[in-house]
């Protein structure tokens, strides 16, 4: 019942050897993730918060894999107060990609895109200024050229509406 920001690695060549961080001793938002990816440098946790409407956040975590102790922190919501709530996040090597899933009252689209060079530059689209069905999305990829995001439910119900952008 209680969100917590501890994260466990596992190294693969003896599948014994565990090191575990609590991202809240970094940050106290840093808890509740629902998703990660890596870049190969770093691991990115993709930021949701406590299930509590006033308490889903957009606080994103990135560990340096080389030492898994350097942890940088960027909150999203500081460019735009509706990119929290998130449930899915990819990489294209040059740029993070987080989609919203809620902010607790209802489902949301925006994307938030992070510029991986500084981590700290961050630009937002809302999907559902070009169709309002665009809303709710659970997973996201890359081919290389388009970003995909993957539809779950929207403020009507379930969705099946697929947004891509370049």
């Amino acid at each position: 019942g209680v969100y917590h920001g501890c994260t466990a690695r596992v190294l693969l060549s003896d599948f014994s050897t565990v090191e575990h961080l609590n991202l809240t001793n970094t940050d106290s938002n840093l808890r509740g993730f629902r998703g990660g990816f890596t870049d190969g440098t770093y691991g990115y946790f993709v930021p949701f918060g406590p299930w509590e409407v006033g308490s889903i956040n957009g606080y994103v975590a990135r560990i340096l894999l080389s030492d898994f102790s350097t942890v940088e922190v960027l909150n999203l919501a500081d460019t735009h107060s509706s990119l929290i709530g998130f449930r899915t996040g990819f990489t294209d090597s040059q740029f993070a990609y987080f989609s919203t899933y809620t902010d607790g009252y209802s489902f949301t689209g925006f994307v938030a895109r992070v510029n991986l060079s500084d981590f700290s530059t961050v630009e937002y689209l809302n999907l559902a200024n070009t169709d309002s069905s665009l809303q709710g999305f659970i997973g996201g990829f890359t081919d290389g050229t388009y970003g995909y995001f993957v539809p779950y439910h929207n403020n009507e119900g379930p969705s099946g509406y697929v947004a891509r952008i370049l």
